[in-house]
């Protein structure tokens, strides 16, 4: 499986698959939930060098600091 495979596999899984997109009220706790593993998912990858994170980290400048090195 490659690596955007697995990143956009584990960011559905964080999501909750259909749940997420199905459910019309997700509470507060279960979302701070998602919005962190998703963010920690998002900034591990690309620190990582995945391309597909770096390029979701580039499009929230306010959530994700990037860097040239």
């Amino acid at each position: 499986m490659s690596k955007n495979v697995e990143f956009i596999t584990r960011f559905v899984e964080i999501l909750g698959g259909d749940n997420f997109l199905l459910c019309d009220q997700i509470g507060q706790d279960e979302l701070f939930e998602m919005q962190d593993g998703i963010a920690h998912l998002i900034a591990d990858n690309a620190n990582e060098g995945l391309g597909l994170a770096k390029h979701i980290a580039s499009l929230c400048p306010t959530s994700f600091q990037t860097s040239k090195a």
